[in-house]
């Protein structure tokens, strides 16, 4: 059973992230108005490191990292975030059906299903 505190909103979008006097960009895997997770690519960090991600020109989220692991990390913040910025971040879905996303040729029939390299049948 998870003992999360806070909700959290799948994000998956690469953030700005400032730790010590290191900069550069991390995949922010998901968000909640405590702390998020991240994939901290080839920055280095440890627990207890002091860390600023930017969340999509909206704000600035100062706090720390708590946990890090095969290149993951989790971060808390220090001052919790308001819900809407969090849900304004999180993942929305399509609005259209799966059938209206399905590629189309330019008059509009559905495209097959492209061979992934298989050969083709010899009749």
């Amino acid at each position: 059973m998870d003992s999360r505190a806070w909700d959290r909103q799948i994000v998956e979008k690469q953030v700005d992230c400032r730790l010590g006097e290191t900069t550069g960009r991390v995949f922010l895997y998901n968000l909640s108005v405590g702390g998020g997770m991240i994939d901290v690519g080839s920055m280095r960090m440890n627990v207890g490191d002091s860390i600023e991600i930017g969340l999509g020109g909206i704000q600035r989220a100062a706090g720390e990292v708590v946990w890090a692991h095969d290149g993951c990390a989790g971060v808390r913040f220090a001052t919790a975030l308001h819900e809407a910025v969090v849900r304004h971040l999180g993942f929305n879905p399509p609005t259209i059906g799966f059938e209206e996303q399905a590629p189309r040729d330019r008059f509009g029939r559905i495209l097959p299903p492209i061979n992934a390299g298989e050969r083709p049948a010899l009749y």
